[in-house]
């Protein structure tokens, strides 16, 4: 190595830069991946809260509808289509169950709301890694359930 010490600062050369050629793009080449996996998958599962947030709260909402005496399950589906429409998701794919509708007073009535979930990225990728052969297809379904007591 020809290295020499220099008087005042008293550092030692580095090694030469011919025997550290490649080392940066290596070590990137083995991060990035990983880095975008991180941040993909926070994007995926960001969207995923997101799309749960909004099912519960338009079920919310035609539960709030449900309880009232003078409805009726039309009002509460248009209701509950209208709160998917609204959030730019398709009302034909979600599967809505309401049960205890015009109950008594106090009674309990259910609104369920399954939605399916395709993940943009993961799921091609969980799709491919899966095989042909099996049926995950990086979708999942997001259900949530609201029980109000009737009016």
């Amino acid at each position: 190595m020809n290295c020499e010490i220099r008087r005042f600062t008293r550092r030692l050369c580095r090694p030469t830069p011919e025997k550290e050629t490649g080392q940066t793009l290596v070590e990137f080449a083995l991060v990035i991946p990983i880095l975008l996996a991180l941040v993909i998958g926070i994007f995926e599962f960001g969207r995923a809260w997101n799309v749960y947030q909004v099912i519960t709260n338009t079920a919310r909402e035609g539960a709030r509808l449900a309880v009232i005496p003078s409805s009726d399950e039309t009002g509460v589906r248009t209701a509950i289509d209208q709160g998917l429409t609204a959030a730019a998701l398709d009302p034909g794919q979600s599967v809505v169950t309401i049960t205890g509708l015009g109950g008594g007073t106090g009674t309990p009535t259910t609104v369920q709301l399954d939605y399916p979930y395709q993940f943009q990225f993961i799921g091609p990728i969980v799709a491919f890694l899966d095989g042909p052969d099996d049926d995950m297809n990086g979708a999942i379904t997001l259900s949530t359930t609201v029980i109000m007591r009737n009016e």
